[in-house]
């Protein structure tokens, strides 16, 4: 008979041995995974403030400046790093590897220069703030967001890139091209609006312009932020009716400014994006909507309100009715 002890000893070898195999494949795996990528010229690459390590080694990882960003957060952790990694714009290859990209992000990035674009703007308007800065001749960019062959580069089907010049706080170069700013924001674009939001897209009913184009509008009416679900929501309904959607921000884009009051004369303009006198979206976004507006349609505020008037002090009362909304309208008047 066999003792017990060596019955023991017996079955404990093979659990050893495949536990040894796990561990040696780990390892492999990792070194694999630690080996530069090689990717050649180096990339502009944003770190933004409050990004997590995890969030950190996705970018790396879709930039092809590393293989993994699983690894990427392992290793950060295991040398406990994470809160020493530095916000701001490197230049970063595939020369180097996984650990020593993470080094590179502990010292100090490339010098740069910030710059807040707000939600709404449109991108003449954009232009003009760059130029401002002294950071792009604002002709040069206008023409560029309108350059089919630009536009075709950056994988975009569209007569320019209104809508898509996402509005953020942005580290850039000292000296950077018109060319690399309108790429950047872009790209951070295409970031915000992920795998999880094109699928939303499917609920809604719209395309991603559509989506895109509805959420210009909702920039461009909202100016509290808890009404851009419930503004989003009165478009929604008025577009499945197939009504007007009578936006005076379409008006004052048609119009080429901004104005305090529009007149009956004003919501008369001949333009295509006027939606008070056409059905359905207008052919193009009206400026640059931020994460908030884009949310607000995708994930709009469940009403049954179809009217909506400003009361001037950034607020506006929500209508079911025509006849509730013209009350709601002779009191705004009424007490202005």
């Amino acid at each position: 008979m066999v003792p017990p002890t060596d019955k023991r000893r017996r079955h404990a070898r093979p659990v050893l041995i495949l536990c040894l195999l796990a561990v040696l494949t780990a390892v492999v795996l990792a070194l694999q995974l630690n080996r530069p990528t090689g990717l050649t010229p180096s990339r502009t690459v944003e770190i933004r403030t409050g990004m997590t390590a995890h969030a950190i080694g996705r970018l790396l990882q879709s930039e092809d400046v590393i293989r993994s960003a699983r690894l990427f957060t392992v290793l950060v952790r295991l040398q406990d790093l994470a809160h020493q990694l530095k916000a701001g714009t490197y230049e970063l290859d595939g020369t180097y590897s996984t650990n020593q990209i993470i080094h590179t992000l502990l010292r100090a990035p490339v010098r740069t220069r910030r710059v807040t674009i707000p939600e709404g703007l449109n991108r003449h308007a954009v232009a003009g703030l760059l130029q401002r800065q002294g950071l792009a001749d604002s002709s040069r960019f206008v023409q560029l967001t309108a350059d089919p062959e630009f536009i075709h580069q950056l994988g975009l089907d569209r007569p320019d890139l209104e809508g898509f010049l996402f509005p953020e706080t942005y580290f850039l170069d000292e000296h950077p091209t018109e060319e690399s700013i309108i790429r950047r924001m872009v790209a951070q674009f295409h970031q915000v609006f992920d795998d999880a939001l094109h699928a939303r897209l499917e609920h809604t009913g719209l395309d991603l312009i559509e989506a895109v184009i509805l959420a210009s509008i909702v920039e461009g009416e909202a100016a509290v932020p808890e009404e851009r679900g419930i503004i989003a929501s009165v478009f929604l309904r008025r577009l499945k009716l197939n009504w007007r959607l009578q936006s005076c921000a379409t008006v004052e884009y048609a119009l080429g400014e901004r104005r305090t009051h529009l007149t009956n004369v004003d919501l008369q303009v001949d333009s295509p994006y006027n939606t008070y006198r056409h059905h359905g979206l207008p052919p193009g976004p009206i400026g640059n909507p931020g994460k908030a507006a884009l949310m607000a349609v995708l994930y709009p505020a469940n009403t049954d309100y179809l009217y909506f008037v400003a009361r001037g002090d950034g607020t506006h009362i929500f209508s079911r009715t025509h006849q509730e909304h013209q009350r709601a309208r002779h009191a705004v008047r009424a007490g202005g």
